[in-house]
């Protein structure tokens, strides 16, 4: 009789062979520290090529918790990096050697959104490149910013290429929540403290404005799944979830995200269902806020609209009104951002050829010029017009909370990047395209059930 091998088979046992040789001569000779680190590289290698659901997995976790490092300063920034930007790229040459073992996967799949994203990427590297050749971005800084910039569509890609069945996404959707449980308890801790909450790893001011970003696109998938969901146990996992997501959120005191908070209501209660209770809601809620908010938040809120003047003559001022000192600052330098995008308005200076600009708009204006601005904001508007299609065709309760939520969490995300340069923050970026990938394949998944509509 016989014996019939795959030859795909073989060759991929052949090939993890030799690389667990080559990981057993490495560790045998190098020092022990960095011994450890190659023989975990290679483990999440070998993982990502066995089982990308695990990977994927893996990274989840490692979005919100893992350590950075700083590898370079810049004169306006550091350059950073954290475990999910080493885990990414061994988890995506696992599975790209997985795909060329096992062509029938294939490596990316046409999707809507891959022509907006070619696009941006496409305008960022050129106005790197340009900068570079002009002086004005160094080769190091401009090379790494752009690379991470490309890591969220590499997120992207590897879920639209694995996901294919509505459990898969119950279980990452399911550890994507639990994560952000996580993420919360550890910021509710840190509340006595009496300083600003942020994520874990976040070096020693933290970033209380990511903080606010990652858990307002939490809430708002939590709100589009408590919506669509049928079930006792599941609205008030729900409902508890959302509870513990919303303490922490105030404490970053973090105005664009509440101003992203608002965008996300906003399209609650003019778009989703039960409206009603929305409405409902915000007018009862409206008089108990001075009651019910915490001091902190009440005062944040009080500077931010009825500033009085300190240093008059660093305040941006409307009439009587003078804005604080920082919402003044980022006001002047929005300002003369428009004053020297007019010198490159094509390409701008390049990514990391300008010193800090909070906002997302006109930072990509001046790094990237009007080029790289129209391809952000096509591949956002592309992003938004294919979810509020997606959202009108499933059926299934899951899915539609999926990409009911994904949908608020994207334009609760416009608003929030008007402050913040939310669209290359990797701690909101990566779930975000997590989602968007997961969004992106209920239609596959449901017209291959007959649910489709």
């Amino acid at each position: 009789m016989a014996l019939h091998i795959d030859q795909r088979v073989a060759f991929s046992v052949g090939l993890l062979s030799i690389l667990l040789l080559v990981t057993a001569y490495l560790v045998a000779t190098l020092p022990p520290l960095l011994s450890l680190k190659v023989f975990g590289g290679v483990l999440i290698l070998i993982v990502a090529f066995l089982s990308t659901e695990i990977a994927l997995h893996i990274l989840i976790f490692s979005m919100l918790l893992s350590p950075e490092i700083v590898i370079a300063t810049t004169p306006v920034r550091e350059v950073t990096l954290r475990l999910e930007d080493l885990l990414l790229p061994l988890i995506g040459i696992g599975w790209l050697g997985r795909v060329a073992i096992y062509k029938d996967l294939g490596l990316v799949l046409k999707t809507p959104l891959n022509r907006p994203i070619i696009y941006y990427i496409v305008a960022s590297f050129l106005s790197t490149l340009l900068g570079m050749a002009f002086g004005r971005v160094g080769l190091a800084s401009g090379s790494l910013f752009v690379l991470k910039y490309i890591e969220f569509f590499v997120v992207y890609f590897m879920v639209v290429n694995h996901v294919n069945r509505e459990d898969q996404i119950r279980r990452f959707t399911t550890a994507m929540l639990f994560v952000a449980a996580v993420i919360s308890v550890y910021a509710i801790l840190q509340i006595p403290t009496g300083e600003r909450v942020s994520a874990p790893f976040e070096g020693k001011e933290g970033e209380p404005n990511t903080l606010g970003g990652y858990l307002v696109l939490m809430m708002a998938l939590t709100i589009g799944l408590l919506l669509s969901l049928e079930g006792v146990r599941a609205k008030v996992l729900l409902g508890g979830l959302l509870f513990l997501f919303i303490w922490p959120f105030l404490f970053t005191l973090s105005r664009s995200s509440w101003l992203a908070f608002g965008g996300m209501y906003a399209f609650y209660l003019l778009k989703g269902r039960r409206r009603l209770v929305f409405i409902l809601l915000f007018l009862m809620a409206l008089p108990l806020l001075p009651v019910i908010l915490p001091q902190e938040v009440q005062e944040r809120y009080a500077e931010t609209i009825t500033q009085r003047p300190e240093a008059p003559s660093q305040q941006v001022r409307i009439g009587e009104y003078y804005f604080d000192l920082s919402t003044s600052e980022r006001l002047k330098t929005w300002r003369k951002v428009v004053e020297d995008w007019r010198k490159h308005p094509i390409l701008g200076y390049g990514v990391t050829g300008y010193g800090f600009v909070d906002g997302q708009y006109f930072r990509t204006l001046i790094e990237s010029g009007i080029v790289g601005l129209g391809a952000l904001l096509y591949l956002l508007g592309s992003v938004v017009v294919w979810l509020y299609r997606g959202l009108s065709s499933a059926r299934a309760p899951f899915h539609r909370g999926l990409i009911m939520g994904t949908l608020a969490g994207t334009i609760a995300l416009l608003a929030h990047a008007i402050g913040s340069n939310t669209f290359i923050i990797v701690r909101i970026m990566e779930p975000l395209w997590f989602l968007l990938g997961m969004a992106m394949v209920v239609p596959s998944i449901e017209r291959r059930e007959g649910q489709y509509g």
